[in-house]
């Protein structure tokens, strides 16, 4: 049962701000109140003052551009899921949204709450760190600029100051020619394991990729030197490449033992979808995004 609390509705990022800073640890943000509500119910999280950033003007925009698409904090997960211009030129994150949850909190549940949750347990970021996004942060000291991996610092923990707000994610577009794939595997209807993946396959051969692999351990990661190390393969080659690196991924992810399943096989299932997603970046199997 939630317990009271009042609802603040703020018109400005500094306005809203300044609501956080006066009311300190006995406030909360509500956007889509996805994770928040629940928690609340469940009496994980006490607020007294929810601070409603949905009556901020301008955190709801989506918009495509040349180089990259912006994103609001507040755009829901089913409008990024569902945009024509983020389908055909962002189809890695329209995909690992498209897994978010169920339809009604991927009506509910907003992009930037989901990082700011940071929820290892989440698809969202694993594709976006492919694309290299960055976030855009404002409060009461003014604004600041950070990539999504120094955003992203643990389990439930951000690089968000209490009185500080993120309001847009910058996500640039993928090299001209590069493909990309998005894979997971999940239980109880929480992902177990997630892997995004973009190539730039010339001449049969892997001439650059990004990897990344999400709900193994703390926080989703990029892989440098397993990207580095698939330089000159073929995507099938590179495919075994990733299934044989499980050392690897277990020191670079740190896989944690939890219902879902166990570190070993976390370790195991994160190569397993790294070479089914170059698989289907090469159109070797069915793909499911293009960059």
């Amino acid at each position: 049962m939630l317990s009271s609390f009042e609802l603040l509705e703020p018109t400005t990022v500094q306005e809203a701000a300044g609501l956080l800073e006066r009311y300190g640890d006995e406030a909360r943000v509500y956007a889509g109140g996805a994770e928040l509500i629940l928690l609340m119910r469940y009496g994980l999280v006490d607020a007294t003052y929810l601070v409603n950033v949905k009556t901020i003007s301008g955190l709801g925009g989506l918009v495509a551009g040349e180089d990259a698409l912006r994103v609001g904090s507040i755009v829901t997960h089913r409008a990024l899921e569902l945009d024509a211009a983020v389908r055909k030129g962002w189809p890695l994150l329209a995909a690992a949204e498209s897994h978010v949850g169920n339809i009604r909190v991927r009506s509910q549940g907003t992009l930037g709450g989901n990082l700011c949750f940071a929820d290892p347990h989440a698809d969202p970021p694993t594709a976006l760190l492919v694309y290299e996004a960055s976030v855009t942060i404002e409060g009461s000291g003014g604004s600041s600029w950070l990539p999504l991996s120094e955003f992203l610092r643990g389990t439930y923990e951000t690089a968000l100051q209490p009185a500080e707000l993120l309001v847009e994610i910058e996500v640039p577009r993928l090299p001209s020619g590069w493909t990309a794939a998005f894979a997971r595997t999940e239980r109880f209807y929480r992902p177990t394991a997630n892997a995004a993946v973009a190539i730039d396959l010339r001449a049969g051969a892997i001439a650059g990729a990004r990897l990344a692999v999400g709900c193994v351990g703390p926080t989703a990661m990029r892989l440098p030197q397993l990207e580095s190390e698939l330089a000159g393969l073929t995507p099938a080659e590179a495919g075994r490449r990733v299934m044989d690196a499980r050392a690897y991924l277990s020191r670079q992810l740190d896989p944690v033992d939890d219902l879902l399943g166990s570190a070993e096989y976390k370790s195991y299932i994160a190569g397993v979808l790294l070479a089914r997603a170059i698989g289907q970046a090469a159109g070797t199997e069915g793909a499911n995004g293009h960059g």
